[in-house]
């Protein structure tokens, strides 16, 4: 072929990435109706806000169900990884949540706001004393569907005994949140 037709294929090749990005897209919309799967697998990556310059992961396994039109409601198993500097703790739990999904033309858009019971490995992590090892978290966050099977998100959570012990200095974070539905 001459110079044409390379030029041609070229282009055609570059088009290839485009054509799918607005397909994956588009197909976001589709969470709009709740038309997402049940399951959702999540990984996340992220730190700490209270000053002690932590390295947090998050992994979480969600169900999830419509219950209103443009809500699902969550039930998030999670298992928490932090580490300050070599000191190690580690928490698991669940949480209730809400996802309001707001349609937007081709995205949808989603808030989080949870809340749930959660049990650590100690009860003191970075110069934070926590007071004991039952801690209750609030979560609110928000994202996007890139697909009806792939979100990302950010979220803020407070970890904290609520008082029931004497000492509650708590851990407040912040996640980014990749969730796969299955």
């Amino acid at each position: 072929m001459g110079k044409m037709g390379d030029h041609k294929r070229e282009f055609q090749f570059r088009l290839i990435p485009l054509v799918l990005f607005f397909m994956l897209i588009a197909s976001g919309a589709n969470a709009a109706k709740g038309d997402v799967p049940p399951f959702e697998l999540g990984l996340a990556g992220g730190g700490s806000l209270n000053g002690s310059g932590s390295v947090q992961g998050l992994l979480l396994a969600a169900y999830q169900t419509p219950f209103y039109p443009n809500y699902l409601f969550r039930v998030e198993p999670t298992v928490e990884y932090m580490n300050a500097k070599g000191d190690v703790l580690y928490d698991t739990g669940f949480s209730l949540a809400i996802r309001k999904l707001v349609p937007y033309k081709f995205v949808t858009p989603f808030v989080d706001l949870g809340a749930g019971l959660n049990y650590i490995s100690r009860n003191h992590f970075a110069g934070r004393e926590l007071g004991g090892n039952f801690m209750f978290d609030l979560m609110l966050g928000g994202g996007f569907y890139l697909t009806r099977n792939i979100n990302i998100s950010y979220r803020y959570r407070h970890l904290s005994n609520a008082g029931i012990f004497s000492i509650n200095e708590g851990i407040d974070s912040y996640y980014v949140l990749l969730g796969i539905g299955i």
